[in-house]
């Protein structure tokens, strides 16, 4: 009787009822991965790059996993620029998922990923860099952390730069890996870049030249912007004070 009962069990599972529970093992396991789409560069007038994405690692947690000794927990909080108190508190906030740390330097994800503490993760994003730094702050704007424009050209055509997210169906083991691909990916779109009218040389003699006579004539602010008498082409837009687009503090 008990075999019959067992084998009308098995049956449900695996033939009548074997919709629901592959739903119900789905809802466990299986994930959308986004794939990020790179965002396209702003460039000057003669292809000097203004603002581009770069690689960077971002680390998360699974607080229900993490487990770590005392002097690892002191360790890792130092590496994140933490205090030990923060990082406890961080990984009391959800115990399904965290960000610890986004968009930092290679050196430091690997710093911590060296320590072999479970629970712990890491994900590829992009970072936006800013080379002209302040000179072209206020033409080029900036991003927040999931690059989206916030001022300026960035906001201004973040339709045209920001591309478009691509997505991996995968199923995960309960530690986060993953085990398995679950049909066809959709591959990300990179964003197009964006051409200016500015010369970024032009941008940093004007910049230079502002901000110099805002000190000498003790001014609140300054503002200088070059035109092209032919075109009407902006050649150069700057303000002073600045401030650097790559440090959104």
């Amino acid at each position: 009787a008990s075999f019959i009962v067992l084998l009308g069990r098995a049956l449900y599972i695996q033939v009548l009822g074997n919709d629901f529970f592959q739903r119900q093992g789905e809802i466990r396991f299986a994930r959308n991965l986004d794939l990020p789409a790179s965002r396209g560069r702003i460039l000057d007038r003669n292809g000097q790059i203004l603002a581009a994405s770069v690689p960077a690692p971002s680390l998360w947690a699974l607080p229900k996993d993490f487990e770590a000794t005392p002097a690892q927990r002191r360790a890792l909080a130092k590496l994140l620029g933490m205090t030990p108190t923060e990082l406890d508190k961080r990984l009391d906030d959800n115990p399904n998922f965290v960000w610890l740390r986004r968009q930092i330097d290679e050196q430091v994800a690997k710093d911590v990923l060296a320590l072999k503490l479970p629970g712990l993760h890491q994900v590829r994003e992009y970072k936006r860099k800013y080379p002209e730094g302040e000179s072209s702050a206020h033409v080029v704007g900036f991003t927040n952390a999931e690059e989206h424009g916030q001022e300026g050209v960035e906001l201004s055509f973040d339709g045209q730069l920001a591309g478009r997210d691509g997505v991996r169906r995968v199923i995960k083991d309960r530690l986060g890996r993953v085990v398995e691909d679950i049909g066809d990916s959709v591959p990300p779109v990179d964003g197009r870049d964006l051409t200016l009218a500015i010369d970024s040389k032009v941008q940093f003699f004007a910049y230079q030249r502002v901000r110099d006579a805002v000190a000498e004539h003790k001014a609140k602010a300054g503002s200088v912007v070059v035109l092209d008498v032919q075109s009407g082409e902006v050649l150069a837009l700057a303000n002073y004070p600045s401030y650097s687009p790559g440090d959104r503090r």
